[in-house]
């Protein structure tokens, strides 16, 4: 029977940790239904926030519940329905720079947007962890600078990145990632680089960070995931379709 494995590395619970930090694993099976975490989670009446991210004020749905995975959510890239407007909504903690997430990108997620996500049955935000290798962190400022500029941008160079993992180092990501954003992307990667380098959307970072240190994301990828105003479990490792399928009821 195969089992996950998640990488855990202590540090900052704002800041993005490097390859320095100390580390321990998490492994979870792969067959084998997560357990609930939660099942009684109370909503907010609160139908308006104020966040930090791209600095505006997002109608809050008064189904959102009250959860640190929650935290400043409604500026973050999402496919499908808008978060807690859906039947399902699931926040997905990944970093570019992790192979197991690659697994979950190839083999799960595809599924995931074909049966639920494009059915409107289910909203899929992405939060930034980058925890495994140096040059995540690099490409999640990227990644950060693309999306305050272009949602689908955000989700090309993503996906660029996932597909192509092998190829990056901490060394020529920037450098790879200019080229991209200049020639796929038709923007500016000279701008996108220079405000990696510079970490301009580094409140963001911090943010995706602090609510997954506060919701006990430990390892990459990470989910949580909610139905109904309610927090259902959450999830760690590569898992399959079904696992997410049960675990939603849908």
């Amino acid at each position: 029977m195969a089992n996950t494995t998640a990488t855990e590395t202590r540090g900052n619970p704002n800041e993005p940790t490097s390859s320095s930090a100390t580390s321990t694993t998490e492994t979870q099976d792969a067959t084998t239904t997560p357990q609930t975490t939660s099942t009684t989670e109370s909503t907010t009446s609160t139908t308006q926030r104020t966040t930090t991210t791209q600095q505006t004020t997002e109608e809050i749905p008064s189904s959102a519940p009250n959860h640190p995975s929650v935290d400043g959510l409604f500026n973050e890239p999402t496919q499908g329905p808008k978060p807690f407007t859906a039947k399902a909504t699931m926040i997905a903690f990944e970093d570019p720079s992790c192979p197991s997430c690659v697994k979950f990108e190839t083999n799960t997620y595809p599924k995931l947007k074909k049966n639920l996500i494009d059915s409107g049955k289910l909203s899929f935000v992405y939060r930034s962890f980058p925890i495994v290798d140096p040059w995540g962190v690099k490409a999640t400022y990227a990644l950060d600078a693309v999306y305050a500029r272009s949602e689908s941008g955000f989700w090309d160079l993503k996906k660029y990145y996932f597909d192509n993992q092998d190829q990056f180092s901490s060394q020529n990501v920037l450098a790879k990632t200019k080229k991209f954003v200049n020639e796929d992307l038709g923007m500016n990667g000279q701008t996108i680089v220079a405000e990696a380098q510079s970490k301009k959307h580094k409140q963001q970072v911090r943010e995706d960070m602090l609510a997954g240190k506060r919701s006990n994301i430990r390892g990459t990828p990470s989910f949580h995931l909610f139905r109904s105003g309610k927090h259902l479990t959450k999830v760690t490792g590569s898992q399959s379709y079904r696992v997410f399928k049960n675990a939603f009821g849908l």
